[in-house]
């Protein structure tokens, strides 16, 4: 019965979209650019504009995809019946505008390309529109420059008939990209800027609240405007799902697992009523689930949601997020003691992460590039306007000074003149100077700290071979030990075998090479030890660094061949040579040196 009454109310809602699509230019031909709040069109065709008005509606409602693909083939029918470029134009306009979410940034760019070339100079906000679209594909695919540069077209055209739902979405790209190179200072006027455009258009402002909240580096404030942002997302369930998941991972860094829960748990609820099949957002989701069951101790079903995950690689490859994913792979399959597998999706975050790592090398260039290119442009709009205004000011000081006057003030003028211009150009130049260097200094920075983790990978990946590498000794020992009991193997034959394994489990080289491994990633971990208590030996500075990278007890002892109990006696002996107290913590100790 429910899903009679679906196929109804399916039905009388196309109905009323035909009934509307047909008798409204009867009855309102010549008037669409009036009766319609925010419709900026010059009128062409009465049936077309009807339709786009519709759209424009359903666009503002954040409803787009909802929309039936029949209006959209109608809008083709009469441009291409009219003969008319502009409407081809507009028509190619509304139809990448609707399928934006789940159309290829290169094949939307072809199709605005034909509509720019279709479009007539006359129709400037046509042109806002189509440079606006351009700007976010551009934006889609790192090209920051062209969408800045279209998006300061679109922003004039916008500006010019008072379209202010575009006028805040276009400062909004902004936002996005000048927060993709960098630049928050900029990217916080950008927003500021949209907010204003929003209110002036009646228009909901949980996207300036999501952002806001991204920009804040206090997790308290940051929730409080997640928050506003989903009690004011209305329609926009892709923004929602986003901050619900934001305020699930603030709650998780608090310890608030309980909390984060209902979080996500809302957001799968919008993705059911939307979008269940989107396979970015499902991912998402169970990153997110599995990080709060890993946090709660739910191993067995964090490790189930993760491989769900997983077996998305393909359809998610290069999204950053795949690094959580297999890192949380890896240490819960260390949990576990399944070492093979934490082997593999230890090795598989290796790669994932050197990936991420050249992705986000290349982008340096390009996000370095675009810094410099939109800030050489507001500075020469700047020069401009001071230009500008200062030949009016001398303009007005011409008209009202005499001829001698005007001489003696036109020497004076020029001479304070040349000095400003140059001190101009001095503090240019100065500041690019500083620009440049900062832009360097913070990509120094930042490969530094890719390096330091990229070692301590190394580091984990290397003890953990070495562990598995002792196990199996022993094993091999253990087996030549009940096939001598048994009469089978002679005892001259396990003798020398018990040697070589032990050799190999008392050779030193592997402490080396791990020392000086360890060394480079942490030059003064062993001198601060050395500092604290000088009596301190080679073994007790060996305990130190296993400690140090998290290895528990059983796993050293499995690293130094002995049993864990001896493990115990040399960590009871370490405490009493660092002079630690009964209640002090020897591992947070260690690892806060």
């Amino acid at each position: 019965m429910s899903g009679f009454f679906c196929i109804f109310a399916d039905t009388m809602k196309w109905v009323k979209m035909k009934c509307f699509a047909v008798l409204f230019p009867i009855f309102m031909s010549g008037m669409i650019a009036h009766a319609v709040p925010g419709y900026h069109f010059k009128p062409i065709d009465s049936r077309f504009d009807s339709i786009a008005c519709c759209l424009l509606n359903v666009d503002f409602a954040n409803e787009r995809h909802a929309v039936d693909a029949r209006m959209l083939a109608q809008l083709t029918s009469i441009a291409d019946g009219s003969g008319n470029k502009q409407l081809k134009a507009r028509a190619i306009y509304w139809q990448v505008r609707m399928s934006q979410m789940s159309a290829r940034p290169a094949e939307c760019i072809n199709r605005l390309e034909e509509a720019m070339r279709l479009c007539g100079a006359e129709y400037g906000y046509d042109r806002g529109l189509i440079s606006y679209q351009l700007a976010g594909n551009y934006e889609r695919l790192g090209k920051y420059t062209k969408c800045y540069n279209l998006a300061t077209e679109a922003i004039s055209a916008f500006r010019e008939v008072g379209d202010y739902y575009f006028l805040g979405n276009t400062h909004l790209l902004l936002v996005q990209l000048f927060h993709d190179i960098g630049d928050l200072e900029s990217a916080r006027r950008q927003l500021a800027e949209s907010k204003k455009s929003y209110v002036r258009a009646g228009y909901p402002l949980n996207r300036i609240y999501f952002f806001e909240g991204l920009f804040c580096t206090d997790d308290t404030k940051s929730l409080g405007y997640y928050r506003r942002s989903v009690a004011a997302g209305a329609k926009d369930w892709g923004m929602t799902v986003q901050a619900l998941i934001n305020i699930s991972a603030i709650q998780l860094r608090h310890e608030q697992p309980d909390s984060a829960a209902l979080q996500v748990e809302h957001a799968r609820r919008l993705l059911g009523s939307n979008d269940p099949e989107n396979p970015l957002f499902r991912s998402l989701l169970d990153n997110q689930t599995a990080q709060i069951l890993y946090q709660q101790g739910r191993y067995d079903e964090a490790m189930a949601r993760l491989r769900e995950v997983e077996h998305m690689t393909e359809q998610l490859h290069g999204e950053a997020f795949m690094l959580d994913t297999y890192r949380s792979l890896w240490l819960i399959s260390e949990k576990r003691g399944r070492m093979t597998d934490a082997y593999r999706y230890l090795k598989a975050y290796q790669e994932a992460f050197e990936h991420r790592l050249e992705e986000i090398r290349k982008l340096e260039g390009p996000k370095a590039e675009a810094r410099q290119a939109i800030a050489r442009q507001a500075d020469r709009i700047r020069l401009l306007e001071q230009d500008a205004e200062l030949n009016r000011n001398y303009f007005y000081l011409t008209l009202l000074i005499s001829v001698l006057v005007l001489l003696i003030c036109g020497v004076v003028v020029m001479y304070f003149y040349n000095r400003y211009r140059l001190r101009r150009v001095e503090n240019m130049q100065l500041r690019q100077s500083l620009e440049q260097e900062a832009i360097i200094y913070q990509m120094n920075l930042k490969n530094f700290q890719e390096d330091i983790k990229q070692k301590d990978c190394e580091i984990s990946s290397s003890t953990l071979l070495l562990t598995n590498k002792n196990e199996v000794l022993r094993q091999l020992h253990d087996i030549t030990k009940r096939y001598s009991d048994d009469g089978r193997i002679p005892q001259e034959y396990v003798r020398q075998v018990n040697e070589a394994i032990g050799d190999s489990l008392r050779n030193d080289d592997e402490w080396s090479r791990f020392k000086l491994h360890f060394t480079s990633v942490h030059p003064d971990f062993f001198v601060k030890l050395k500092a604290r208590c000088s009596e301190l030996t080679e073994n007790d500075l060996r305990l130190c660094a296993y400690i140090s990278i998290g290895m528990r007890a059983k796993q050293i002892a499995e690293m130094l061949s002995i049993s864990p109990d001896s493990v115990n006696s040399n960590r009871y002996r370490l405490r009493k040579k660092l002079g630690l107290e009964h209640g002090d913590s020897l591992d947070d100790f260690i690892r806060n040196i």
